[in-house]
């Protein structure tokens, strides 16, 4: 009998920790595996021509656009330091001018995924580990090219995907520089 708890203790204990390890590891492994890419592509020069790249995209540089108006907009907002009774008749303006204006938003909601871990499982899913795995060794080789790795990744994602990764690897490289 005696036996019989400590097994069941061990398997509620492994159990814990094998759900632990899946909320927590692809967290962990994702952002570990997005350091060491653009370290690696910095360190080979590589970075520069896929920024480029991606840079060269309208779909990207209209959201981008889109997003720091957005964000200009709110900071210009919480700048001004007023009152909280001018705070509240100002946020009803905004609102009012949101709601007349037909300009297009560039919400989160459009990107196919929002983190790096989405991303990643994205990616695994439909790219695959294998094909992930040669593309680096080849670009590690000098065989492929940036333009080449993003031609192969836009014929395994769909184009919502695609934007959501530029933007992903544009804003992550705008905050390591």
């Amino acid at each position: 009998m005696r036996f019989l708890n400590i097994i069941i203790v061990f398997l509620i204990a492994f159990s814990f920790g094998g759900i632990a390890l899946y909320a927590i590891g692809p967290n962990l492994s994702s952002e570990a595996v997005a350091q060491k890419a653009f370290a690696e592509l910095e360190r080979s020069g590589k970075m520069e021509d896929m920024i480029r790249q991606i840079e060269g995209d309208p779909a990207v540089s209209r959201y981008m656009e889109e997003l720091e108006g957005q964000s200009e907009f709110s900071d210009e907002i919480e700048e001004r330091g007023m009152d909280e009774q001018l705070d509240e008749e100002l946020a009803d303006d905004v609102a009012d001018i949101e709601a007349d204006t037909a300009a297009p938003e560039a919400d989160k909601e459009e990107l196919a995924f929002e983190t790096k871990e989405d991303a990643a499982s994205v990616m695994m899913e439909k790219v695959g580990f294998r094909n992930l795995l040669k593309m680096k060794n080849a670009v590690e080789n000098d065989t492929m090219t940036a333009e080449q790795v993003m031609n192969e990744l836009d014929d395994d994602l769909n184009e919502e995907e695609m934007l959501a990764l530029k933007v992903m690897i544009f804003k992550e490289w705008q905050n390591r520089n």
